[in-house]
């Protein structure tokens, strides 16, 4: 059983496509596939979505292993950067495939 958002799921594929189809959890992934990233420079990506939405979604994708928040004290001022776990890396390209196999074949993507 895959508990997500405190929902059971029994099917693997069906608790990762939840995880994926949250609003901006897409974005927020192919957003840090290729480096860490403050949570400013996500938000000001991230056009549209708010601070708090954002904070959410990101709670959730550490919780599920898929993001690490890794944060460093300086001078007495908490520096928090984001960055995908190996989990979330091996998402990569799976979205990939994903965007491909929609282009080719949604009728919204044509």
């Amino acid at each position: 059983m895959y508990n997500i958002d405190s929902i059971m799921y029994g099917c693997p594929v069906e608790a990762l496509s939840n995880i994926l189809g949250k609003k901006w959890v897409a974005q927020i992934i192919w957003s840090i596939q290729d480096k860490s990233i403050r949570f400013g420079e996500l938000q000001r990506r991230l056009d549209g979505c708010s601070k708090k939405m954002l904070t959410q979604q990101l709670e959730m994708l550490i919780e599920n292993n898929i993001i690490i928040n890794d944060k460093k004290t300086i001078n007495n001022i908490v520096e928090s950067t984001y960055y995908l776990s190996e989990a979330g890396i091996l998402l990569l390209p799976i979205m990939s495939k994903m965007i491909k196999w929609s282009n080719d074949n949604l009728a919204c993507g044509r």
